[in-house]
């Protein structure tokens, strides 16, 4: 299963955006109150402790931290990076409130943004300003960090769905990769007849990812502007177009396209195996599985999901992963922002992009000598963005009720205990009680 933390930590759950709003730090927003007397960053004759995310849980993410921390601690020899573990969003969350939190967090926009409005992330404008971070990093990457007008913390990285598929079985039986429905659906008969599974996918171990579907979908049908909308606009869940959509994924998956419906019984890991086994034709993933260490015996490729408009065009839902924030109880700010600078050079730049997760900043990936997939997969992706056919994942941008439900329910659909129109219903209630309460994601600037 991919174990990547933007999947993991998923949107704040209410309960405890209500316990950290009731239970909010007396630091004040302007992150100085737990620290009076100076933070260390410059001060080479203190020694102290900053206590960090643990860098051997984050999977892909991994070695870039590392290199991140390797960078500070041969700078900072009086500074020790100890690195903690927190299991879960809930034991972050009790962490902040008992404030015994790292200085250093990894956080979802959705989260940081709330725990900002309950003063437990120190603003960090004074710190893009400091060290020019804005100057090459993308504008919309930045916006997903910003409340209140003030930046919050510093995007980690820009993720987005593809498709990965068995190339040379592509090539042996003629087929092409399908760009639209009308083409998929000529497509899947032609596999499946052929006792391959059009394609392999499992979610027991994490219902998150059958969002996944449904962020495609939504994008693909609706385009990047009618997708804005959706997510924080006037469109209703309930729009026909929508419900068209989602209903003909129910009758795609109850055709045995998808794992032979048996998707909600398999975990990831067990699909990604019928994949590289060559069991299945395609599989729905996202460009962190680019740099994977599977070795199959065939040439894995790369696409856009086709399009599920009859005659449409691929987009690619782009989105930030997550984000690197500081706690407003830390007492060495300034060392820790020092440390986020490390963030920005060329080694860990190099080392997010060669696992298929690039920081949202201007590089040149040709300079990289990254594997031939990863290379061909991001330049796809920037193209894909350029030409304005890059949309907006549901987990970074969608309303946060709305979320729950995509990352918990989806499965009711597909397995019809529920109508396509009634569980729809039950989203647009639940977007306009983030409507209400204005927790929706700001998405004009993106």
């Amino acid at each position: 299963m991919n174990n990547r933390f933007p999947k993991l930590l998923t949107v704040l759950s209410l309960s405890a955006m209500l316990t950290l709003s009731a239970c909010g730090s007396s630091s004040n927003n302007n992150g100085n109150a737990a620290n009076a007397g100076g933070n260390g960053a410059g001060q080479e004759e203190e020694s102290f402790t900053l206590k960090v995310p643990d860098a051997e849980i984050w999977g892909e993410e991994s070695s870039a931290l590392q290199t991140m921390y390797d960078l500070y601690e041969d700078k900072h020899p009086n500074v020790k990076l100890e690195q903690v573990t927190m299991k879960d969003d809930q034991t972050l969350a009790a962490a902040l409130v008992s404030g015994e939190a790292p200085d250093l967090m990894l956080m979802d926009p959705s989260a940081a943004k709330e725990r900002f409005k309950s003063n437990y992330i120190a603003p960090m404008d004074e710190y893009y300003t400091k060290y020019g971070w804005d100057q090459t990093m993308y504008k919309w990457a930045k916006n997903a960090y910003v409340e209140d007008g003030k930046a919050i913390g510093i995007p980690w990285n820009y993720e987005g769905l593809i498709v990965m598929y068995n190339e040379s079985m592509f090539k042996e039986n003629g087929w092409t990769i399908p760009t639209n429905y009308n083409e998929l659906m000529a497509l899947v008969p032609k596999i499946k007849d052929k006792g391959i599974m059009p394609f392999a996918w499992g979610s027991s171990d994490n219902p998150g990812v059958d969002d996944w579907w449904v962020t495609s979908i939504v994008n693909s049908v609706l385009g990047p502007e009618g997708t804005k909308q959706l997510f924080s606009g006037d469109t209703k869940w309930t729009d026909p177009t929508i419900v068209d959509a989602i209903q003909r994924y129910s009758d795609f998956w109850n055709a045995g396209y998808v794992t032979d419906k048996k998707s909600y019984a398999i975990s990831q890991e067990d699909s990604m195996q019928l994949f590289l086994t060559g069991k299945a034709a395609m599989r729905l993933d996202g460009t962190w599985a680019l740099a994977s260490d599977n070795e199959p015996d065939f040439d894995i490729g790369f696409a856009p999901f086709p399009s599920w408009k009859k005659d449409g065009t691929p987009v690619i839902p782009l989105g930030v992963g997550g984000g690197l924030v500081i706690n407003a109880q830390s007492e060495h700010k300034d060392a820790v922002a020092e440390l986020l600078n490390d963030f920005f050079s060329p080694e860990v730049v190099k080392e997010m992009a060669a696992h298929g997760i690039p920081e949202p900043v201007e590089t040149d990936f040709s300079t990289m000598e990254l594997k031939p997939n990863v290379s061909k997969a991001l330049d796809m992706i920037n193209e894909a963005a350029q030409a304005g056919s890059s949309g907006y994942v549901a987990w970074s941008y969608g309303p946060p009720r709305v979320v729950q439900v995509l990352e918990s329910d989806f499965p009711s659909v597909y397995l019809k205990k529920t109508t396509v129109q009634d569980w729809l219903g039950n989203l647009q209630k639940l977007k306009e009680q983030d409507v209400a309460e204005k927790r929706l994601f700001d998405l004009q600037n993106y």
